[in-house]
This record gives structure tokens, C-alpha cells and sequence, in this order.
């Protein structure tokens, strides 16, 4: 069965999709990472709907780190290169990153915009920097772009809710760049600022979409009814029998 393999956050897992309107925090973060919540999402009903097995490694929360930790474990650990497969990958937020943790073993996500302990803090002060990590994120899309080239992968990457201003030009990158953010809001115009992807985010476009129903106003997250929307979007990208792109404008994207 031809895969269709996902990487990202929380938009691509589909949390708080299962919302609906009236719920309260607490019976909403109850649903938001749920199988209801997964099941709309986009790349769920895309799955379904061109009978290929989803292969999902996006979560909730994650950093780009995470992801490309994850790619590595998947593809170097498991040499998984399924010939009719094909990757879409969503890039999320660079403020956040994950490091690993010796006391409790595991690899640990945090957000620089809410550092939870006097470690994360001092990454935060000391450690990090907006442009450095999106020229980071820029040569890691770089290397894995010729790893799945040398493999024979169709790998397709997108910008969530940000446009990154990438040092150079980024082969497969979807919509020109522009993010599925200002996509399902038909907004051409520049953010007044970084989405970090905190429920507490005021960006004018989150706090667009929030007004327009397109996400709860709990968390920001895509509603059931936007995730159809996000399929769309796909539809018109890319041919889901072959997983070749499509002829396309931004003309078809925005109206």
C-alpha cells in the first residue's frame, strides 16, 4: 500500500480539531489530542480519500529538531524507502527545540517563548536567535532535499503559519512560501509579527483566523471544517494517484 508520510505539529496531527463551539478549556483539551481530533485532520482525510496508509510522525508541540530527529531515526534507522511513497513535511516554528535530558532519558520539546525551568531560561537568553535558527532550519531542509533526491523520495515541505525568510531558495517548498496560515485566510499581506505557536499568540493573522472560525479561540488550532479546507489546498498541489505536482498559480490559491 503507497504511504503517505507526515511530518510537522500540531496542525499537521490534527489537535483541536475535534473542538466544537462552546466547549470549555477543560472539556476541549480532553478531545484536542484525541483519536476524534486525528481522525479530521488533513492528512487524515487525504489518506482516506486516495487509499494510502498514513505514516505519521508529526505531534503536538514539536519542534522542527524533533522532526528531522525523527526523519533520521526513520529513514537511516529503518531504511524505509517505500518507490511510490511520498513525504509532506510542515515546517513549524523556530522557537522551539528539543534537547535531550540524562535524568530522565528522553528527548525533551520546549518553547523559548515559555521556558518552564532555569535551564530553558538560559537557552532562551543565552542561546537563541531568531535569524540563526531559521538559517539552521534552511540547511537542514537543504541536506534532507538531497538525501530523498539521492533515494528517489517525492518530498514536499510548507510553511505552517509563518513565512520563512530563508536565506536562499528551498526546492519543493509549497505555495511559493506562503503559509497555510495566510492561505486558508486568503491574506497575501505580511504578519505584524512571528507566530511562535503559543495558545497565548496575538499575531494579527492568528487573532484573523480566531474571528473568521477558521481556529479556536482556545488554542489557535484548525477547526474540523479549516482541516477540509487544508485538503483542499493539497488537492490542488499535488496528484495524490502519482504524487507529482500539479500545474498551479498563486492565482489558484489566493482569489
Amino acid at each position: 500500500m503507497k504511504k503517505l508520510i507526515t511530518f510537522g505539529d500540531s496542525w499537521v496531527f490534527g489537535v483541536g480539531a475535534a473542538f466544537k463551539k462552546g466547549m470549555s478549556k477543560v472539556d476541549y483539551t480532553s478531545v484536542a489530542w484525541g483519536e476524534e481530533s486525528e481522525r479530521l485532520s488533513f492528512r487524515s482525510l487525504l489518506s482516506k480519500k486516495h487509499d494510502l496508509e498514513n505514516v505519521n510522525f508529526s505531534k503536538g508541540g514539536s519542534s522542527n529538531q524533533m522532526q528531522f530527529r525523527k526523519a533520521s531515526e526513520y529513514y537511516l534507522g529503518d531504511q524505509q524507502f517505500g518507490q511510490d511513497d511520498f513525504v509532506i513535511w510542515g515546517l513549524t516554528s523556530v522557537h522551539r527545540t528539543e534537547y535531550f535530558d540524562p535524568h530522565k532519558k528522553e528527548f525533551v520539546n520546549m518553547f523559548f517563548a515559555q521556558p518552564k525551568d532555569s535551564l530553558q531560561k538560559l537557552l532562551t537568553v543565552k542561546m537563541f536567535d531568531e535569524a540563526i535558527e531559521t538559517e539552521r532550519l534552511f540547511y537542514q531542509i537543504k541536506l534532507f532535499n538531497s538525501f530523498f533526491a539521492m533515494h528517489g523520495v517525492k518530498n514536499y515541505w510548507f510553511n505552517v503559519f509563518n513565512e520563512h525568510k530563508f536565506p536562499g531558495a528551498v526546492d519543493n517548498l509549497l505555495f511559493e512560501g506562503s503559509s497555510v496560515l495566510s492561505l486558508i485566510l486568503d491574506d497575501k499581506e505580511p504578519n505584524d509579527k512571528y507566530h511562535k505557536s503559543d495558545w497565548e499568540d496575538a499575531d494579527r493573522k492568528i487573532l484573523k483566523a480566531k474571528d473568521s472560525n477558521l481556529v479556536n479561540r482556545i488554542s489557535g488550532h484548525p477547526t474540523a471544517e479549516t482541516h477540509m479546507k487544508i485538503a483542499d489546498l493539497f488537492e490542488k498541489t499535488i496528484d495524490f494517484k502519482t504524487g507529482d505536482l500539479r500545474k498551479v498559480t498563486m492565482e489558484d490559491y489566493f482569489g
